[in-house]
C-alpha cells in the first residue's frame, strides 16, 4: 500500500469518501493524487500530494481548484495533506487557497497519519467512568462507612446531587433541629 493509500485509508475509517480520478469541479480535472470529500458531520474536501508533485504545478493545481470551486459556490473547507513536507514560503502560497496538513515523512506510519489529520477526524472521548472515577456519592459513602452513615449524612449527601442551595438548607434545618429552634416565625403578641 502507498503512502497516498494509508492517508485515504485513515480518512475513509473516518468516515471520507473517496473521490474518484480525476477530480472533476465545474467541468474542469484536477489532477491531484487522490481526493475525499467528507460526509456526515464533516464536509472538508481534502487533497492529497507527494514531494513528487512540483510545488509549482501543486501550486497552480490548488489555485485553479480553489477557483473552480469558488465559481461552484462551494462552502466545502479544502485540506491539502503534503506528504514528504513543504517548504515554509511554498506553505505560506498554498495556504491562501486550503488548509495544509503536512506530514514530512513520505511514507509515514498509521499514528504519523492520524497526527498530521488529526483536525479532520472526529474526536475520541475517553470513557466517563474511566475519567470521573465512580459515582462521587458512593465515594462518600464508602468513606464513611456503614457503621458512621446516619440519616442526615445521607440527607446531606443526597442533598448535594441538587447543589450547594439544597446542601445550605439541609444544613440549616441540621443546625436548627439541634438547637431546638424551627422555622415558624414567632409574632408580636401586644
Amino acid at each position: 500500500m502507498t503512502s497516498v493509500q494509508d492517508v485515504l485509508a485513515v480518512l475513509e475509517s473516518a468516515g471520507f469518501e473517496r473521490l474518484s480520478k480525476p477530480l472533476t469541479v465545474v467541468g474542469t480535472e484536477f489532477d491531484f493524487e487522490a481526493a475525499a470529500r467528507g460526509t456526515n458531520t464533516s464536509h472538508d474536501l481534502v487533497l492529497i500530494a507527494t514531494d513528487q508533485v512540483p510545488r509549482r504545478r501543486l501550486k497552480r493545481l490548488v489555485a485553479g481548484l480553489a477557483r473552480s470551486l469558488d465559481l461552484a459556490a462551494s462552502r466545502r473547507p479544502v485540506s491539502l495533506v503534503l506528504l514528504g513536507g513543504v517548504a515554509g514560503s511554498d506553505r505560506i502560497e498554498l495556504e491562501r487557497y486550503a488548509r495544509i496538513l503536512p506530514i514530512e515523512s513520505s511514507s509515514p506510519d498509521t499514528a504519523e497519519i492520524e497526527e498530521a489529520v488529526a483536525v479532520l477526524l472526529p474526536l475520541k472521548l475517553p470513557n466517563a467512568d474511566l475519567v470521573h472515577g465512580s459515582d462521587p456519592v458512593n465515594e462518600v459513602m464508602a468513606v464513611l462507612g456503614p457503621l458512621k452513615t446516619t440519616s442526615d449524612h445521607i440527607a446531606l449527601v443526597k442533598a448535594a446531587a441538587d447543589g450547594t442551595d439544597a446542601v445550605r438548607e439541609t444544613l440549616r434545618r441540621y443546625a436548627n433541629d439541634g438547637a431546638g429552634w424551627t422555622d415558624e416565625v414567632e409574632g408580636d403578641d401586644e
